[in-house]
Formats: structure tokens, sequence, C-alpha cells
């Protein structure tokens, strides 16, 4: 029998679904951002085990994401459509309203259903079938376009509203989803909280960028590692 769960039970369901694999694993999510956990079970695996990864939004796809996956031989498929979300093994599957994504992972208010193959063989089956359609029929990934691929003849102001389009960022204090702009690394609640004493060296807790916890400011919103990727474009 199918089974009604919320957030944090999806979250531990997800994380059972990939460290319990012995076949394989897909993994469909129009936005991908995936937590420290989710990425330490996927480097975990069994080499036997085929990890296939279907998401929707191109533009979203960051690029240190792609490199994690490419890293870790992950087939990354592309379906531009998207928007299902749903997480199996060969044993289990969820169908959810959860995107693989972090702050998703942390804070929204989710629920999804549990389906175990051995319980109820019928309806996982069908979700399965629709996965590997999909699959089949998704499209593979080409280099995704990244600020490393600005025209040298570009402005700063052009490549950055490249990156601003790309990219959705982090609000460096509660870690909300905002637009990428190291000008405005805040989300509304908390710049009205900071603009009461506009300490520009104030200490927050995350990376504009990536969203990691690290230690950052108005002044310098960014982890070592953002800052050398996006340091040619970015004039902090």
């Amino acid at each position: 029998m199918a089974e009604f769960i919320t957030r944090k039970a999806i979250v531990h369901r997800i994380a059972k679904i990939i460290e319990e694999a012995e076949e394989e694993i897909v993994l469909i999510s129009p936005y991908i951002n995936a937590d420290n956990e989710t990425k330490r079970l996927i480097e975990n695996t069994k080499r036997a085990i085929t990890i296939h990864v279907i998401y929707g939004k191109r533009e979203k796809l960051r690029q240190n994401e792609r490199g994690f996956f490419d890293e870790r031989s992950v087939k990354l498929s592309y379906r531009k459509d998207l928007h299902a979300k749903c997480y199996l093994n060969e044993k289990e599957a969820i169908l959810t309203s959860m995107n693989l994504y972090e702050y998703s992972q942390r804070n929204n208010d989710e629920m999804g259903i549990l389906v175990s193959r051995k319980d109820d063989r019928e309806l996982y089956e069908a979700i399965y079938k629709q996965a590997m359609e999909w699959k089949e029929d998704s499209s593979g990934v080409d280099a995704p376009a990244t600020p490393l691929e600005t025209p040298e003849e570009s402005t700063w102001e052009e490549s950055f509203k490249i990156l601003e389009a790309a990219f959705w960022g982090f609000c460096i204090r509660c870690k909300e989803g905002i637009t990428l702009n190291p000008g405005r690394p805040y989300c509304f609640k908390c710049y009205k909280n900071w603009n009461r004493y506009k300490n520009d060296e104030y200490k927050e807790k995350y990376c504009q960028f990536c969203g990691n916890e690290h230690e950052t400011s108005k002044l310098d919103p960014l982890c070592g590692d953002c800052y050398k990727e996006l340091k040619e474009f970015i004039a902090l």
C-alpha cells in the first residue's frame, strides 16, 4: 500500500533509495542543487549501480553541479517540459512535490507518496515505466552556458546580466533563494534587518552563490571557491 509522507520523511526516504539501491537509481527533478548528504550517498554507491538524473531547467544547472555528476559517471539528461519530481530504485519510488534542491529539502512544506514494489507492484511498475520512457526520450546534456563562455568583447555589465538571468543565489543570512546579485546578497526580510545598522562587514552564514555554510558579509558574500569562479565577471 502506498504511504503518504511529508518533507522530513521524503528527505529520509530519498536517502534510503540512494543508499539501498542494488541495480539502479533514477532521480527526476526540474531543479537540481543536491545537499552535501545526498552527494555523499551518491559518491558511496557501488560502481555497478547505474545512476540517472533527469532535470528540466537547463539554465539553472550550475557548473559545480554538472561537474559533480560528471566526475561520478552519473547519466545526466535534460527534459524541456519536466515538472514532475520522482525518485526511485529497483524496490521503491517516491512521487513528490519536492525538487532535489537543498533549500526545498530543508525549508519547504512538501508532500509525497512512497510506493513499494513489493507491496504495490502494479502502481510501482506504472511509475517505473513512465520514468524509463522519460529516461529514453530525454536528450543528453550539452555543456551548459557558463560565465566562462561569455565573449571577451562583452562588457562587465553584459556579463553580469547573463549571470543574473542564468543563476539563482541564496540570502547570506537565512539561505532563502534569491536572484544572484553580489550587490544585493539578502532576501527582502533580511535586508530590512540589515538596513537598520548598515554594517557591510557584519558576519553572515552562507555563500550567496553555492549556499554552503561559510562566513560571509555584504561586502564579501561569496566563499573562496565561488569567488574564484566568478571573479572575472563580478567586481566586488
